[in-house]
């Protein structure tokens, strides 16, 4: 497989009236074609911000300081704004995370997804709605032709999902990336969206960016995790390596957190303590105060990225 997106040394900072936040602090890692890399971790440790920052679509008083991101040998970060609206939603798709509040209540659902269509593809109005309806059959939705002419609130969330998935879809993407695709919807629910996602993925040979915080989801459906942590990315391999063999204090105090079938334990065992502001941590680790293993370097200097098998690399002074 031939690398499709790379990101090296990505930072993204935010320059408030409280101080510098930074919300990625300088990451790395590559997506091939056909591959499912996740990104995992905890409420504001960065996750959605990297997803933004891929598009360009940090919020202000956010900026990109530092870092490539090489896509299809493509440097986006230094292309022309005229140039990086060609890719968003047209190359590269994404999934955002609350699909009723990214999608326009007062536009019918046949606008919104026709919208990209028009814009990229250069379709008439009716080829985009022929298109529209064809996408809303391809992703599950009944009644396809009727549904265009809904609004989003007449839909249920896992109908909105499907929408939010065929806007994506729409102009054949190499990239998606998902953004908490299965949030609030049931468990059947959430089996039917990733499902559908692995069968457009291996259709198409799409990259993925499948962004979340459920190791469940990752453990059926990605290739690759990479485990992130206040702004910074702790581990990352294989999934089946990362499951069978977590080398970072975070990484097993996950996968200690998930309750498994069969496996009788008086109590789940949480991580102590709470997320640091990102990029807080000028000196010494940023688990440091939640890691149940520290030692003296620990405290003087963050630890950097060390591969301890190939393809598996951990930041840990435990492994260095």
């Amino acid at each position: 497989m031939s690398t499709l997106l790379e990101v090296s040394n990505l930072q993204t900072f935010f320059f408030t009236g409280d101080g510098l936040i930074k919300a990625i602090a300088g990451i790395d890692f590559t997506i091939d074609r056909g591959e499912t890399l996740a990104l995992v971790g905890e409420s504001g440790c960065g996750k959605s911000m990297t997803a933004l920052s891929l598009l360009r679509l940090v919020p202000e008083p956010g900026r990109i300081v530092d870092g490539n991101i090489l896509f299809d040998g493509i440097d986006l970060l230094h292309m022309p704004e005229e140039e990086i609206r060609r890719i968003r939603g047209n190359r590269i798709g994404m999934i955002f995370q609350e699909p009723m509040t990214s999608l326009n209540p007062v536009f019918r659902i046949g606008d919104q997804i026709m919208e990209t269509l028009l814009l990229h593809r250069g379709y008439d109005k009716r080829e985009a709605t022929e298109l529209a309806a064809e996408l809303l059959h391809k992703v599950g939705i009944p009644e396809a032709r009727q549904r265009l002419k809904e609004y989003p609130h007449q839909l249920s969330g896992g109908m909105r999902q499907r929408v939010m998935i065929a806007m994506a879809l729409a102009c054949d993407p190499q990239v998606l990336i998902a953004d908490e695709p299965t949030t609030a919807l049931d468990v059947t629910i959430q089996a039917q969206i990733m499902d559908l996602l692995g069968q457009i993925k291996a259709e198409r040979d799409m990259a993925t960016l499948l962004i979340t915080h459920d190791l469940g989801v990752v453990a059926e459906n990605a290739d690759q995790v990479a485990i992130m942590y206040a702004g910074l990315i702790m581990e990352t391999a294989p999934v089946k390596e990362l499951y069978g063999d977590p080398r970072h204090p975070y990484t097993r105090g996950l996968l200690a957190c998930i309750p498994r079938v069969g496996e009788r334990r008086k109590r789940l065992v949480p991580i102590e303590g709470s997320v640091p502001r990102a990029g807080a941590a000028e000196k010494g680790c940023s688990f440091l105060e939640r890691c149940p293993e520290t030692f003296a370097p620990c405290h003087d200097k963050h630890p950097p990225l060390k591969e301890v098998q190939p393809g598996h690399w951990v930041r840990c002074w435990q492994v260095q």
